[in-house]
């Protein structure tokens, strides 16, 4: 672990001493995206530890609990209004013009929402023990799970309080520094929570320490924003003018109606498996999600990273420079999120059969719909970050609802009849009748003034070939036996099958040239500096 924070340090301060570099925001990107990848990656191993741990100490039910009280908690999420998106939006242009002014006053308009979010949060969450017995099947007992739901809800209530500051220092393109600070307290979580389980079994105990630890390190960002931005202590009284103030309002209604669908969407699987199925089909469920939400933790630090820089990018250039940016990124979207979907696909019941055995592995057939729908998901990332960025979220204010209710009603007609796989079905289905041709053609229009038809034929290319190297990479290595070497063999095969078909298809695109040539000029610029900054360490 010292190595590799010696390593992190060292390789940021290359970076960051790269002052002739010609685009800054290439430069923080980097920085962003390398410090929150190879922490993720760190984290993901120590949680699948600390998963591991708590499997073993406290079984599928608790399992369960945890699945189940984690969608209820996402379900209250609802209360963000979805203002999470619309900060960094509005820091954008201040930010750019070192406007200290505007950002103390948006800041004092954001830690009165916040705290009246996490007041609404408590009392609200809080509200619903009652009603608990009605999202468990069968009259599963589970002991205290009124004081376990508590926990769960206060713990969601503790992190909006302060939470705002972080946005500041994200929008300003550092988030590599809240990406470290979340990092250490995330490790320090997982080292308590593993002592608590082994040591005492304890679910309570568990939870104690994370609304503990959420609440230090919220406040710490707090403090940090505060040295970094020395400006936000001199207090105003000045109120937003009401042009500002109308923008916001109008943002945040739309933006409350996109939080609706991505919340129930994302956060009802588990309600709909527990109602019809069972408290531990949710527990074998959650397992598999822990592993689809572990990768994608890792490879949207990639484009989270690059979010404020397009931010920038998009108040400070043309719309023709914004579209080529936007389609050299969703080649790489697309490039990743294909490779890490197929993967999950080949790896994804092998590896559960190692990890914790034959009686948590679920069907080929949800294994398929996980993978198609990472994929899907994924593939949308670049477009949010762009959609985001533009503050288009008035536009097309009308397909959550539309995606909520294509999802609710395919999962509840198909889960008695197809179990999990009906629930993934409609969570797909509703995806793909909404989401993913709506926001583009949004981005496209009112973003680039452009028409998005290119974008689409090449979007049904990318999705069918995903479809056809998926199948064959399945085939291949379904015919291989089990046991954790084959499991290594399987995953260096299929990295290396699907990385060769999309080179021999790509390698003559000017978007593969694009990245190659970035690609070059950071290895060479790392090179010329590393001696340098080594020597001073």
């Amino acid at each position: 672990m010292f190595y590799f924070t010696l390593s992190l340090k060292s390789a940021i301060m290359i970076i960051e001493s790269w002052d002739d570099m010609a685009d800054s925001r290439t430069k923080k990107s980097i920085l962003n995206s390398m410090t929150s990848i190879i922490t993720q990656i760190i984290l993901v191993v120590m949680n699948f530890v600390v998963k591991t741990i708590f499997i073993q100490q406290l079984g599928s039910v608790y399992l369960g609990v945890n699945g189940l009280f984690s969608n209820i908690i996402t379900m209250l999420s609802l209360a963000d209004l979805g203002i999470g998106i619309a900060i960094p939006y509005s820091l954008y242009k201040p930010l750019a013009e070192k406007n200290h002014k505007k950002i103390n006053i948006l800041m004092n308009f954001y830690a009165k929402i916040y705290n009246t979010i996490g007041t609404i949060v408590l009392v609200f969450g809080l509200s619903l023990i009652p009603f608990l017995g009605f999202f468990i099947k069968g009259g599963t007992v589970v002991p205290n799970i009124e004081l376990l739901y508590a926990l769960f809800v206060i713990h969601s209530a503790s992190s909006y309080f302060f939470v705002y500051k972080r946005f500041l220092i994200e929008s300003d393109q550092k988030g590599y520094i809240t990406t470290r600070i979340s990092f250490f307290f995330s490790v320090l979580l997982n080292i308590v929570q593993g002592i608590i389980l082994i040591a005492f079994q304890n679910f309570i105990f568990y939870l104690v320490s994370s609304v503990i630890l959420v609440i230090i390190q919220n406040v710490y960002i707090s403090h940090k924003a505060m040295r970094l931005y020395p400006y936000l202590k001199n207090k105003t009284k000045e109120k937003m003018d009401s042009e500002d103030l109308e923008d916001i309002k109008k943002n945040i209604s739309a933006l409350f109606i996109y939080k609706i669908g991505s919340v129930i969407t994302n956060g009802t699987d588990n309600l709909v498996i527990s109602k019809f199925i069972g408290i531990v089909a949710v527990g074998v469920y959650s397992n598999y999600i822990m592993i689809v939400n572990s990768v994608n933790n890792i490879v949207i630090q990639l484009f989270n990273a690059i979010t404020s820089s397009i931010g920038n990018l998009v108040v400070t250039t043309n719309e023709r420079r914004s579209k080529a940016v936007y389609e050299c990124l969703t080649f790489l979207n697309f490039w990743i999120y294909a490779l890490c979907s197929i993967l999950l696909c080949v790896l994804f019941n092998p590896f559960i059969e190692i990890w914790i055995g034959k009686d948590y592995l679920l069907s080929n057939m949800v294994v398929w719909l996980l993978s198609i729908n990472f994929y899907l998901v994924g593939m949308g990332s670049v477009t949010n970050s762009f959609r985001n960025a533009y503050g288009l979220f008035w536009k097309g204010k009308y397909r959550p609802v539309a995606m909520i209710i294509i999802n609710l009603v395919v999962s509840i007609l198909l889960v008695k009849p197809l179990g999990i796989t009906g629930v993934l079905i409609g969570t797909i289905v509703s995806r793909l009748t909404t989401v993913v041709w709506m926001d583009p053609h949004i981005v496209y229009e009112y973003g680039f003034k452009r028409s998005s038809t290119r974008y689409f034929i090449k979007y049904v290319i990318f999705l069918l070939l995903f479809l056809v190297v998926n199948g064959i990479c399945f085939s291949i290595v379904n015919l291989l036996p089990s046991g954790f070497l084959w499991l290594m063999v399987k995953g260096i095969l299929t990295f290396l099958i699907v990385n060769i078909i999309y080179f021999g298809i790509f390698h003559d695109t000017g978007e593969f040239h694009y990245f190659y040539d970035k690609l070059i000029g950071f290895i060479a610029r790392f090179r010329q500096k590393r001696k340098g900054i080594y020597d001073t360490i």
